[in-house]
């Protein structure tokens, strides 16, 4: 499929060569035109030159009623001639017309036939039905002036020669088809050198991710257009590499700055509670620390998903991942409420951090152990489907209003009463995006589902078996 730009320019080299086509088929037909004119002048001219030489030859005796009478036959001998006898047996052709004025300004000749204006070479109309002249048609030729106010016309009609139009439109045609041919092969040109620069610059913005921007575009390219984009996406990738080392510069002094205060607290805490048993502020206080710390460790969870790169991703089995997670942390989770836990997997794999994988999958994992109904099941399922996988958590709790769904996924909303910070969810977002995929949630009938998808990892080698239903 051609792209826009190339698409364009051959639209408008086609638009061009359509325009020269044009014009150079009115230039042919034109040139045709002027060459009947000239042969039926020529003509014209030759006719008269036979008639003056007649009349020139006339005894010279004669008086001039017998000389008027000579010359108006030979003119009516030659209009009836032109006609075939008025039959006009051999169709429309460039026929001769000859017109006499005698002194009393009396016409003889080519009936319907009016006398032009002016002397010499002439230029008249002549009406359909003169001279067997189906339609109206134009004729050139030369006034002869006799003296004593008598003059003769000699004229031909022209048309240009059929076969002369017709080499004309073939002539236009060949020259049309070899400038459309040119014409393609300069847009193909054209569109090759743009087609490989484009792609030059999509090939870097794609790799601009997996390098840290920190690729630049050659700008040494021979046409300005492209140079100054170059330019300017060398710009657009400096601002950015500069802003992505700032957001990691900015995790590492979070990441000091907010957890160190918070363990030392803590530390702090601990002496005292040896020293002081069983007081309840210090516990209390352990608490609120102990809350701030997990929330603490989910901002800088979101920042370091917004920072990672995609070439840090992992080869990450979804079903394998779950089903450790449920071993080794969410039975225990589940069993002040009596929970069970259910997975329905296929074989598939996704490009993720592993580390960000497994902490988006504790998030939704521990959102459905909170809202889950005591003594119920919590389903879990991993399904592929073309070049999506998709990772579901299900559960039999209350749902949620449906005007609030989509907002449990922005940072600092919560539904979970002051013991939620709100950003659990957020960060699962935020590990689908760059990840290239999405996440949503759905009320179901008796309960909440919350979907990731992900792109699935290419491999040929892989087959999809489904495993059944595990159950914990």
């Amino acid at each position: 499929m051609l792209r826009w730009l190339p698409l364009r320019t051959t639209l408008v080299i086609g638009a061009l060569a359509a325009v020269a086509l044009v014009g150079l088929t009115l230039g042919l037909l034109q040139m045709v035109s002027m060459n009947a004119r000239e042969v039926a002048m020529v003509r014209a001219q030759a006719d008269a030159a036979v008639l003056s030489s007649k009349i020139d030859s006339l005894a010279p005796g004669l008086s001039a009623e017998e000389r008027d009478a000579e010359v108006l036959t030979m003119v009516a001998a030659r209009a009836t001639e032109a006609t075939d006898g008025g039959r006009c047996d051999s169709g429309e052709r460039a026929r001769a017309l000859f017109l006499y004025r005698g002194a009393d300004g009396a016409l003889t000749g080519t009936p319907k036939l009016d006398w032009p204006a002016g002397r010499g070479a002439v230029r008249l109309r002549v009406p359909a039905g003169t001279a067997c002249q189906r339609a109206d048609a134009t004729a050139v030729g030369t006034v002869v002036d006799l003296g004593g106010g008598r003059a003769f016309l000699s004229a031909r009609v022209f048309s240009p020669d059929p076969r002369l139009v017709t080499r004309a439109y073939l002539l236009a045609a060949g020259v049309g088809v070899a400038f459309l041919l040119l014409a393609g092969l300069l847009a193909w040109a054209l569109m090759r050198g743009w087609r490989s620069r484009v792609d030059a610059f999509n090939a870097l913005l794609d790799r601009a991710d997996r390098t840290g921007f920190a690729e630049r575009a050659p700008v040494d390219h021979g046409q300005p257009e492209f140079r100054l984009l170059a330019q300017h996406l060398n710009a657009l990738l400096a601002r950015s590499e500069d802003m992505i080392g700032g957001l990691r510069r900015l995790h590492r002094h979070v990441a000091h700055d907010l957890r160190g205060p918070v363990m030392v607290a803590r530390k702090h805490l601990e002496a005292l509670a040896v020293k002081v048993p069983e007081e309840p502020l210090i516990a209390d206080a352990d608490a609120k620390l102990l809350t701030m710390d997990k929330r603490c460790r989910m901002l800088l969870g979101i920042i370091d998903a917004e920072v990672s790169r995609r070439h840090e991703a992992d080869s990450v089995d979804p079903g394998a991942r779950i089903r450790q997670l449920i071993d080794d942390m969410f039975v225990y989770l589940g069993d002040d409420k009596d929970l069970e836990f259910e997975l329905a997997a296929v074989d598939a794999r996704v490009r993720v951090a592993g580390d960000l994988f497994d902490r988006m999958v504790e998030n939704i994992l521990g959102n459905a152990v909170k809202f889950a109904t005591p003594e119920s099941t919590i389903r879990c399922s991993v399904a592929r489907s073309d070049d999506t996988v998709t990772v579901a958590v299900e559960n039999d709790g209350p749902g949620i209003d449906p005007g609030k769904v989509e907002r449990i996924f922005e940072p600092g909303y919560s539904s979970g009463g002051a013991d939620s910070h709100g950003l659990g969810l957020a960060f699962v977002r935020t590990v689908a995006l760059r990840a290239g995929g999405n996440v949503q949630a759905f009320n179901r009938a008796g309960g909440f589902r919350i979907e990731i998808t992900l792109p699935a990892q290419d491999d040929d080698t892989e087959t999809y078996r489904e495993r059944g239903h595990d159950e914990v």
